[in-house]
């Protein structure tokens, strides 16, 4: 597998640790009605206050973390809420998280965002030296993990490699190198590696405390779809069979059937989006090849009125951040 493939790979093993580790999230994307596939688009940006997702967040942070988030252990678990904000806005998601936490906990907003960078130091830091501690022994391995996470975090470090977290991080290593397995794999198709995946998940998951992951369909059905390999033959099918492939895999994850019918809907919604999407940017192009200064940006003004409508307003502010939401990467059953 090429090195994008396999960093994908590891990016949604990832996903799966920010997902356990966040806790009380999965109940905030339940009940305001967001989600890692909503497009964040229709997300306002932060600092206009009255977003029901935003003031959902801020509640279920007070309620789980509340009692102790003077605590580094505390503070370092909400990682996971911060990465699945971030992955579900991509165009504002670390200003909108920055929001919420001021909201959360203004007295321990800096403290928290320290933790949180320095974890993201860590994290970097195992992914440079991934090779290097795969091929240490155990006892190696440990001194050689927690040489680093004293030198970050000082005394701190055994508060936040607490037991339980230690046995999470393993846990969510050993999903997210069995998926990276999963999907170097040149000999299943799609419907075999779905029943793979899903079994990586129970054989991971299953009795463990973060099981209720497992009653997630949506997100992780999602997750599946963001497979590269996955998408590789996804994009080899016509419209109908790639449609009902997806509908059949959300279907064995556990979704029901007006779950998939509605996200099948959304689909199409998407499919015409990207459409849209594709002739406004090859226009786009063509227009900032030809133009420059004002003229430039007034010809860009009336193309994004032309093609978005409304929406035309948070298209020009995603651009003047440097999000091309059509320049993503298309992943089908997913955006």
């Amino acid at each position: 597998m090429d090195r994008r493939k396999r960093r994908r790979a590891v990016i949604i093993g990832m996903v799966i640790s920010a997902t356990v580790l966040g806790l009380g999230l999965l109940s905030v994307v339940r009940e305001a009605g967001g989600g890692p596939d909503e497009d964040s688009a229709r997300q306002e940006y932060p600092g206009s206050g009255g977003d029901p997702f935003s003031d959902q967040v801020v509640k279920e942070l007070r309620k789980y973390y509340g009692k102790t988030i003077s605590e580094k252990n505390t503070q370092a678990s909400i990682i996971g809420v911060r990465d699945l904000v971030v992955g579900m806005h991509p165009a504002n998601g670390k200003e909108l998280f920055s929001t919420i936490l001021k909201q959360a906990f203004p007295d321990y907003t800096g403290d928290i965002m320290e933790t949180l960078d320095k974890l993201d130091q860590y994290n970097r830091w195992l992914e440079d030296n991934k090779e290097r501690i795969a091929g240490m022994t155990a006892a190696a391995r440990v001194a050689f993990l927690w040489e680093k996470r004293k030198e970050l975090f000082g005394h701190d470090a055994e508060k936040i490699w607490s037991g339980e977290m230690l046995a999470a991080e393993a846990r969510n290593a050993k999903a997210q190198d069995a998926i990276i397995m999963l999907n170097e794999s040149g000999d299943l198709d799609i419907r075999e590696k779905a029943d793979e995946y899903r079994q990586i998940l129970l054989e991971t998951y299953e009795g463990s405390p973060e099981e209720y992951i497992l009653d997630q369909p949506q997100l992780l059905s999602g997750i599946f779809f963001s497979m590269d390999s996955v998408q590789d033959e996804l994009k080899r099918m016509g419209p109908e069979e790639r449609q009902a492939e997806i509908d059949r895999i959300r279907r064995e994850m556990g979704l029901t059937e007006d779950q998939i019918e509605s996200m099948a809907r959304r689909d199409a919604d998407n499919e015409r989006r990207w459409e849209t999407g594709l002739l406004y940017m090859e226009d786009r192009e063509r227009i900032v090849s030809e133009f420059d200064g004002h003229e430039r940006q007034e010809h860009l003004r009336k193309l994004r009125e032309e093609y978005f409508g409304d929406e035309a307003g948070t298209i020009e502010l995603e651009e003047k951040d440097g999000f091309f939401r059509f320049k993503r990467p298309r992943i089908y059953g997913r955006n």
